[in-house]
């Protein structure tokens, strides 16, 4: 899923990209124009696999930190 908003910031009208993987992970950019606000949803999905083993191997290292804190 995918949601495209523009809106208008302090400089200048940018579009809010929120872009959901098939891993239910969420991505929010902003962008100048609707063509690179498209790019950064077709990159997310094509990359989902990737960023969902990112994020799998950032548990586990802040898991292990934890688990070296708490002793």
């Amino acid at each position: 899923n995918y949601k495209l908003t523009p809106e208008i910031k302090s400089w200048g009208e940018v579009w809010k990209v929120e872009a959901w993987n098939d891993f239910g992970m969420k991505r929010t950019v902003y962008e100048n124009n609707i063509i690179d606000a498209s790019e950064v949803v077709i990159n997310w999905w094509e990359s989902s696999e990737e960023e969902f083993e990112k994020m799998n191997i950032q548990n586990k290292v802040l898991n292990n930190l934890v688990k070296k804190e708490i002793k």
